[in-house]
């Protein structure tokens, strides 16, 4: 009912084939593999350093984005940033 009247995306697999919905909305179908493909942010597994471990992260993606090293080199960096924040366990 929502992707036909709204066009959200549906998070039931086979409403991404649905003729109707392709039909209402010819976009709906293309996100089917993004779906598919989908990885869940790492919040369950950074439990309360959650917030800290996505700041490094953005700040790593912004840094490379901006010129401001290599990827290679800010992921190296982050990779250390992330070992120590993680330390025994998140």
């Amino acid at each position: 009912y929502r992707a036909l009247k709204t066009s959200n995306l549906p998070t039931i697999r086979a409403l991404y084939d649905d003729a109707d919905i392709a039909r209402e909305h010819p976009i709906i179908p293309r996100w089917k593999q993004i779906f598919l493909n989908a990885v869940p942010r790492p919040s369950a597994a950074a439990r309360i350093k959650y917030n800290e471990a996505s700041s490094q992260f953005w700040n790593a993606v912004h840094n490379t984005l901006s010129g401001d090293g290599t990827a290679a080199d800010n992921l190296a960096d982050l990779e250390a940033m992330l070992t120590k924040l993680k330390g025994r366990g998140w």
